[in-house]
């Protein structure tokens, strides 16, 4: 199968779940769902917004200049509305029980059963048989006398005076004959209707549907014509008008911000590069790339909040960029092919787009479920795109340089980067005199005071909204100046709920007491009492029972049979309460009506709501003694809740969990500069761009008289995450560039200005969205990262060559095109790893003692990634080490250099089960070339047992001790002293003996003494010592060699026997070549000596070119 089967399966596969996922996605229109589900003011506005605010219930006011007009235009509105039974179930303009007096008989028997026995009694007592005729004709007499005409309307229809509950019984029953305040203003000329749907309106298509029939049935009931000739007024509220206009804003908002972003980023393109073929393509790219992240968040989520559709721009502004980076790289280098120019990029692209996930996932610490939601939409986003425009941009534009070029020696040093021109002494002076400015500028605005905090819930509210105008105009005409508080109180059963009512109602008559509320209505009246209506069914019964009784008297003191319409249906209902034995509830359309406000019931619990009124100007967003109100109400089954506390205690939590952002942010941050630089001073520079840009950031709020709010804070971990990536860019393409400023600019700098206009307008966008939250992040992120790229592309280069300078050499593993270079000798890549210490070598012995060889190797390999991935300049001088063996193909050094680091680790893991103790000998499977030892040792010579760092060469001395052969090592001091010691005492175990050169000045004569003798002497070839180095050929390239094993050959006339070690399978292969032949006469030349080392390396090179993955290099070998 070729390489480009599984390709094509992987496009046959992908389409599978995006389909699901996009079958899965739905859309939540609900504000609240954006909040934190535990933050009880949430809990309490949820239980409201799904108990007492019927989701299928519109609002509608009608306005005019007179009351007739008004009371006549909304009941021709009622009337035709009521006419269409399969879209509307209920319409009522008036008080039901004036509208519909006889079912008021429901609401006030129920009411008389919740009465105490006492009370009950008392009536029962007015209605004896004996009182009858005493009762009915004061009712006469008053009929006859009364001016009011309440009382004239109350007696017509009710003799009895069943109406006259006792003092306190209504509590927030309505006053029957009264009410039309709930209904039209003082005046009459505004007057609502509400209209309840007939379906459940689940979504909002629905809701959107059916407010549109509702308003087209109203244009035929009131033209606009009549409407604007009579000076009518109609406007809509309610949940479906609401839910209509935040889900068409936000589809207004998604295609208007998407559309924007997309011509906006194709416009920029377009100016900058003039070629329509990658504009497209890119454009392309990007719907896949929102396809995609939109399916997953389909299969991750499910349902989706509409708010959360703000990703799309953003998403389509950060995606961008790794196209644009890449592409301008590659237009900057056209003799790079595509995988080198993407190997150049990727670091920077690596740890911004860390950077940029990261910021956009933190914010699900954020406490914000919605932003939570759109971080985790676009960090997924962020890494498909990066997956996307890595691998897929590029190819279609260059065909031809799909593949690798194998690069010669001559062809990469012709690409070597030259030292850039010094600044000029103008361009210095005037940058920094522009950060001053700058900076001086930034702190002048913010003396007058830093931008303020809004701790209201207005963020969470659509910024143009008529449903919103609706409702404020009602709360106007009907003098309802500020929303009352909502006192929610829930239970398992009757009893339940009415014993929290009675814990609450003494708090809250305290904090009237106080002047926090200037009153407050329970449902207490209206909450039915079991013991009571228990106690008061026998009464019940027996005044049932007495109707004909009751016919008769009213009948003889003169009244008509129609006036007993109400008797005899309150007598109706108790006849009925009385024969139940569970607790009766009214039910008829008024009671339902009046309950549903106030009181709501499920299968499982009942809910009371009380409505707090504030008093005076104390209900400042939830002020200490809201707060201490709610310490005060029962814990369980009681919540305070209110738009006015909302705003506050919600900014309460975002507050509380901000830190949980920015701090993480702030730590990676560092992290991500740390692991990308490795150098405190451009450290330091990236965090000097996000300090100004934050200033700048706080001086625009000031000016433009921005505020803080509970979403926008939200930015603060965004700018730091994305903003932070345009310095990693810009340095990394100096470093590159070796400080070239023009070099820099024309690869990455131009490239920057484009994906910063993108990302801007990306978040920009949101500052015309429908919600005031996501508009006003939308400003501050696109100022926040307006200043660091500004920052990052004109100022910062200035900084980098005064501050860095020189420091850097073109180190990192982007200078693609660089010949392999060693460092300087004071350079820190010249000395070994500091993890190479007398410390770690201790835990690694300990380690090998406990932990199984398989589980070592396992781990060893591992450890082995995560230092190749982390050690971005120790990683490049491996694969600088490995081009020659290569002939400069630089993809299969890389390749071979993560092998090699594996190996490597699993070789330590081996030395250090060697040097702790474990026995080994297993560990040898193969054994070539002795026949040239035995040979050599015939000759009665000392031998020469020279190897370079070729697979695990300190194996060599057990192996030759299992042989009866005893091995002197010539070694080095290792980097740390006492590491020294503990390596040379292992060594010592196995009877094998260490010489260390160049802590004795007489050592050297030592070894010489000992090869006269006949004794067996290792010696490394490479990476020698300075003053025993000569430089020789290998691979083609000059390489340095140790001169020491020609010297000793002179000195003492021993055997040239080179020998190396390599890992094969789970065992190790031990090879010994034939002997090096020379004329010891002739090394008293230098320059034969020198020939001589040549031959040596020469016997190597082809064991190293075939096995280049086990040649362990770690500092820079190539002069």
């Amino acid at each position: 199968m070729s390489m480009s089967s599984p390709r094509r399966w992987l496009w046959f596969v992908l389409p599978i779940p995006i389909a699901l996922g996009l079958a899965r996605l739905r859309f939540d229109v609900e504000v609240l769902n954006l909040l934190p589900a535990g933050a009880p003011a949430v809990q309490g506005l949820k239980i409201y917004q799904q108990h007492f605010a019927n989701a299928r219930e519109l609002i509608l006011y009608v306005h005019t200049a007179d009351s007739e007009t008004t009371e006549s235009t909304a009941r021709a509105i009622a009337e035709r509305l009521r006419r269409e039974t399969n879209l509307v179930a209920e319409v009522t303009w008036q008080p039901p029980w004036l509208e519909h007096p006889a079912q008021t008989a429901e609401l006030i028997a129920y009411l008389w059963l919740n009465q105490p026995q006492e009370a009950f009694g008392q009536l029962t007592h007015r209605l004896a048989a004996t009182n009858l005729n005493s009762l009915l004709a004061t009712a006469r007499d008053a009929l006859a006398t009364s001016l009011s005409p309440s009382d004239l309307a109350r007696l017509s229809y009710d003799p009895f005076g069943l109406t006259s509950l006792p003092e306190g019984a209504t509590g927030s029953a309505p006053r029957f004959g009264e009410g039309q305040e709930m209904f039209a203003s003082a005046d009459g000329t505004f007057r609502l209707v509400f209209v309840k749907a007939q379906s459940e309106l689940a979504s909002y298509r629905e809701c959107a549907q059916w407010l549109q029939a509702v308003r087209q049935m109203v244009n035929e009931a009131v033209p606009p014509a009549q409407q604007s000739a009579d000076g009518v007024a109609i406007g809509y509220t309610g949940r479906p008008a609401f839910v209509t206009e935040i889900a068409g804003g936000m589809e207004r908002d998604v295609t208007t911000s998407v559309g924007g972003t997309s011509l906006f980023i194709a416009m920029l393109f377009w100016l900058a590069h003039r070629r329509w073929r990658p504009m497209l393509w890119l454009l392309a790219l990007l719907a896949l790339i929102l396809a995609g992240t939109l399916a997953l968040g389909g299969l991750i989520f499910g349902t989706v909040n509409v708010v959360s559709m703000g990703f799309a721009a953003i998403l389509l502004g950060l995606a961008v960029d790794y196209a644009v980076v890449h592409y301008q790289e590659a237009l900057a280098h056209p003799d790079l092919s595509v995988p080198e120019i993407r190997r150049a990029i990727a670091p920077s692209i690596f740890w911004a787009a860390v950077t940029t996930i990261t910021a956009f996932l933190v914010l699900n610490f954020g406490g914000l479920p919605g932003l939570a939601q759109l971080g985790s939409l676009v960090g997924v986003g962020v890494g498909l795109s990066a997956l996307v425009m890595i691998f897929a941009f590029l190819p279609p534009l260059f065909p031809d340089r799909r593949q690798s070029r194998p690069k010669t020696t001559e062809t990469t040093q012709a690409h070597e980067p030259k030292a850039s021109p010094p600044l000029r002494p103008i361009v210095t002076r005037s940058v920094f005199v522009g950060t001053a400015l700058l900076i001086c500028s930034a702190s002048c605005a913010l003396f007058s005071g830093h931008p303020r905090m809004d701790a209201t819930a207005n963020a969470l509210r659509p910024r143009s909204s008529q449903a919103y105008a609706a409702l404020e105009a009602i709360k106007e005409q009907l003098n309802q100046k500020r929303e009352p508080l909502w006192l929610i109180v829930e239970g398992q059963n009757e009893r339940e709920v009415a014993r929290r009512l009675g814990l609450v109602s003494p708090l809250l008559d305290e904090a009237v007491s106080y002047h926090l509320l200037s009153g407050f209505t329970l449902p207490t009246a209206l909450w039915p009492r079991p013991e009571l209506q228990a106690a008061n069914r026998a009464a019940a019964r027996q005044l049932a029972s007495e109707r004909e009784l009751l016919h008769v008297c009213a009948l003889s003191n003169g009244f008509a049979s129609n006036s007993l319409a109400l008797t005899e249906g309150i007598l109706d209902v108790w006849q009925k309460a009385s024969a139940a034995t569970n607790v009766f509830w009214p039910t008829n359309p008024l009671s339902s009506w009046v309950f549903e406000k106030l009181v709501a019931r499920t299968p499982s619990n009942f809910y009371a709501l009380g409505l707090l009124h504030t008093a005076g100007d104390s209900a400042t967003p939830y002020p200490a003694s809201f707060a201490h109100l709610e310490w005060q109400l029962p814990r369980d089954g009681v919540w305070l809740s209110g738009w006015e506390l909302l705003g506050g205690a919600i900014l309460t939590t975002v507050k509380s969990n901000l830190w949980k952002l920015v701090l993480p942010m702030a730590g990676l941050v560092l992290l991500s500069l740390w692991l990308a630089f490795h150098r405190f001073t451009e450290v330091v520079l990236s965090l000097s761009i996000l300090f100004i840009s934050g200033l700048c950031l706080l001086a625009v709020m000031r000016i433009a008289g921005w505020s803080w709010n509970l979403l926008n804070l939200m930015a603060l971990p965004l700018i730091l995450g994305t903003g932070v990536d345009y310095s990693i860019f810009m340095q990394l393409a100096l470093r590159r560039h070796r400080g070239d400023l023009t070099m820099a600019y024309r690869s990455v700098g131009r490239a920057l200005l484009l994906c910063g206009a993108t990302a801007v307008s990306g978040f920009g966008s949101l500052a015309w969205s429908s919600n005031a939250g996501m508009s006003s992040l939308g400003q501050v992120c696109a100022v926040g990262i307006a200043g660091n790229m500004l920052i990052s592309v004109f100022l910062l280069p200035v900084w980098w060559k005064t501050f860095v300078g020189q420091e850097s050499k073109a180190e990192s593993p982007e200078a693609k095109s660089s010949p392999a270079q060693s460092s300087p000798p004071n350079s820190r890549l010249a000395r070994p790893s500091r993890l190479y210490r007398a410390e770690v070598w201790q835990i690694g012995l300990a380690i090998a003692r406990k932990l199984p060889p398989r589980t070592a190797a396992g781990l060893s390999r591992i450890l082995a990634d995560v230092y190749w991935t982390l050690a971005r300049r120790r990683r490049a001088v491996v694969v600088r080490n490995l081009l020659p063996p290569f002939g400069g193909d630089r993809a299969a050094a890389e390749k071979t250099g993560r092998e090699l680091l594996r190996n490597f680790a699993g070789k330590l893991a081996d030395l250090w089960r060697y040097e702790s103790g474990q026995p080994i000998a297993r560990m040898f499977d193969e054994l070539t070339g002795w026949e040239h030892f035995a040979a050599a040792q015939s000759t009665g010579r000392g031998m020469l047992l020279l190897t370079p760092h070729l697979g695990n060469w300190e194996f060599g001395a057990p192996l030759l001790a299992q042989r009866g052969v005893k091995l002197l090592i010539i070694t080095l001091a290792e980097p740390h002293g006492r590491l020294t010691g503990i390596r040379q005492a292992a060594r010592a175990r196995w009877g094998i003996e260490t010489v260390v050169i160049g802590r004795d000045p007489f050592a050297f004569v030592e070894i010489i003494r000992r090869l006269e003798a006949g004794a067996t002497v290792a010696l490394l070839m490479d990476r020698p010592p300075q003053e025993s180095a000569v430089i020789v050929e290998l691979f083609g390239r000059k390489f340095a060699a140790s001169i020491a094993a020609a010297e000793l050959a002179r000195a003492s006339g021993c055997v040239l026997l080179p020998v190396y070690l390599l890992r094969k399978g789970k065992g190790y292969t031990a090879h010994i070549l034939p002997e090096i032949p020379y004329e010891r006469a002739a090394l008293r030349s230098r320059e034969t000596r020198h020939t001589l080392t040549q031959e040596i390396m020469r016997a190597f090179e082809p064991a190293i070119r075939q096995h280049p993955d086990q040649w362990y290099h770690f500092v820079p070998i190539w002069p």
